[in-house]
């Protein structure tokens, strides 16, 4: 029994220090360092209290995108709903957005720290 508790002890241990795409927003600089990443290392945007808001992640072409996204979705937590084949959004109480943009050489997913009503975020959803 005791094995057991070990056991599962290391794996909450060891899950909480993995991060998982869409973890370093509303976490502070000094949380961030410390975690180990599953997906390349984003470009993180701070606010003026230095905690996370945006991730930013770029890749060469718009398959390889799409490869970050599913990853992202996989995360079920998020409630994710697929509003267009360029925007997904959690459920509301988690107040996030993913967006796949094309740029010159590439292309760039965002994840967005929203803040949004309920009435605009049903207002999203029933596009």
């Amino acid at each position: 029994m005791k094995l057991l508790y070990t056991i599962l002890l290391f794996f909450f241990i060891t899950q909480g220090t993995t991060a998982s795409a869409q973890f370093f927003i509303g976490k502070k600089k000094s949380e961030i360092k410390r975690l180990k990443i599953d997906l390349q290392k984003p470009e993180l945007v701070f606010d003026k209290s230095d905690i996370c808001i945006r991730e930013i992640y770029e890749a060469p072409t718009l398959n390889d995108c799409n490869k970050i996204v599913e990853k992202l979705l996989k995360d079920s937590s998020y409630g994710w709903i697929r509003i267009n084949e360029n925007q997904v959004v959690s459920n509301f109480s988690k107040q996030r957005l993913i967006e796949v943009l094309e740029i010159n050489g590439g292309c760039r997913v965002q994840i967005h720290q929203t803040a949004w009503t309920k009435e605009l975020y049903e207002l999203l959803l029933s596009r």
